[in-house]
């Protein structure tokens, strides 16, 4: 993503939280300490890189999915992956969110929690693109047990 569109985005986020008091309040709530208005200004022009979390808890709290949708764009389509490297990718992120579970099950520190959060959310989406690879070689959709499969 090109740091100008994602300043762009975080920035709509922002006015859609109802500005940067509120903005700050609501990713402090989510990521358990203080966010500085010039931290938003900062990332708003430009001049820094969108914080994931940051993102998220924006999204979360405006019902904007703006970076979600985005992401689901500009990826290839999912019938072209290699699913063998997806396979070892989807491996892997699952790994590493149950290993940050633990630490964070162990130390319950906010910033383990946070971080575990993050890898689920990347174990999530790769088990989503294996999901979508099946679905693009099968016949097309599956669906869920339970909704009619």
């Amino acid at each position: 993503m090109q740091p100008m569109i994602a300043a762009q985005m975080f920035r709509n986020l922002v006015r859609q939280a109802q500005g940067k008091e509120a903005a700050a309040a609501m990713i402090s709530s989510a990521v358990g300490h203080s966010i500085s208005i010039g931290s938003l200004s900062r990332i708003e022009h430009g001049n820094a890189e969108v914080p994931l979390l940051w993102a998220w808890a924006l999204m979360d709290g405006t019902g904007n999915r703006c970076f979600d949708e985005y992401r689901v764009q500009t990826e290839p389509p999912p019938g072209d992956a290699c699913p063998y490297e997806l396979i070892g990718e989807t491996s892997r992120e699952h790994g590493e969110s149950l290993e940050a579970s633990l630490r964070a099950a162990r130390s319950e520190t906010a910033q383990d929690w946070a971080q575990a959060a993050v890898e689920h959310r990347e174990a999530a989406d790769k088990h989503a693109a294996m999901a979508a690879l099946c679905e693009a070689r099968s016949t097309g959709p599956v669906p869920l047990r339970g909704q009619g499969g």
